[in-house]
């Protein structure tokens, strides 16, 4: 198996699975065939299956290990305030090893706001499935809630599924970039929270959103985002007031520690999309610009 062991930050162990790509065959007409353009992809230690890919995709896959190498490698070439000392990453498998994601937090890069901490961390996924494109993103964390602030302007780079030829790799101007955004933050959290807004306002930002289910047909509004969504802005708004840094903390909650079927990393990976997605809104847009919201459209419920 293949180093990754002497980077900055190496790849846990458990985590550092080499695959190995074998033919696909099927028994048909009491022969073995085999089927073109595909291979299977085993764990190269304990032969457990994770996938099957077309050979381009395969030939192309980055490793675990490489991906970790790259993030390792792309954060401390960047910044010189980022330490390897000071940071704590976590690793781990999803899928029985077929998806990996890695956490690192910068507990010193971090400032203060309206009596939270906030520190740096990196998001970054990857697969041997493909259902994972490599995406990382640079945000702050609430330490006191651990909500992530997921922002469209906080995503460095996401890869296609498709497009496994131009690797996604993080760079020194990636990184500056991210510090500089990072730095400026409390000025932008201070306009969330001098933003009042009224509670028809807030459903209407949801309904018009987050809790919208999109479909050519019937658009709708999910009653069940509508329900979880309420439920945490309730006690936001008791801690902050009717202002959008409340909101902000309850869509960010709601992204950050999902509940309900299905596995934990996935949802936080839609729902930090559906989050930057409303922050782009021109319903956002007008809100933090303190203008009023239209009337909102009366849609059917999930």
């Amino acid at each position: 198996m293949e180093n990754y062991l002497d980077c900055q930050l190496p790849i846990a162990n458990e985590c550092n699975i080499e695959i190995d790509k074998e033919p696909l065959h099927v028994f048909r007409n009491n022969t073995t065939e085999e089927i073109p353009d595909k291979l299977a992809i085993y764990n190269a230690t304990d032969g457990n299956y994770l996938s099957t890919l077309s050979k381009r995709s395969a030939e192309n896959l980055r490793t675990y290990g490489e991906f970790a190498k790259m993030l390792s490698d792309g954060i401390f070439s960047g910044s010189s305030i980022l330490n390897p000392e000071d940071v704590k990453v976590t690793d781990k498998l999803w899928n029985k090893g077929a998806r990996y994601s890695r956490i690192m937090e910068f507990p010193k890069a971090y400032f203060n706001f309206n009596n939270d901490k906030y520190h740096l961390v990196l998001w970054s996924w990857t697969s041997y499935d493909v259902n994972w494109a490599e995406q990382f993103i640079f945000a702050p964390m609430c330490i006191q809630c651990l909500n992530g602030m997921f922002h469209a302007d906080w995503k460095i780079k996401g890869l296609s599924k498709k497009n496994w030829n131009n690797k996604a790799s993080i760079d020194a101007v990636d990184i500056v970039n991210a510090i500089s955004a990072f730095e400026k933050y409390p000025e932008e959290l201070e306009q969330m929270a001098s933003s009042m807004i009224p509670e028809w306002q807030v459903k209407a930002l949801f309904e018009n959103t987050i809790a919208k289910i999109k479909d050519p047909i019937h658009s709708r509004v999910s009653e069940y985002r509508m329900r979880q969504l309420s439920n945490l802005w309730d006690g936001y708004k008791r801690k902050y007031g009717l202002n959008l840094y409340a909101v902000y903390q309850t869509v960010t909650d709601w992204a950050s520690k999902p509940e309900g079927k299905g596995m934990k990393m996935n949802m936080i990976r839609t729902r930090s999309g559906q989050v930057a997605d409303m922050i782009k809104s021109p319903d956002w847009n007008a809100l933090i610009n303190n203008k009023a919201l239209a009337e909102v459209k009366q849609f059917a419920t999930a």
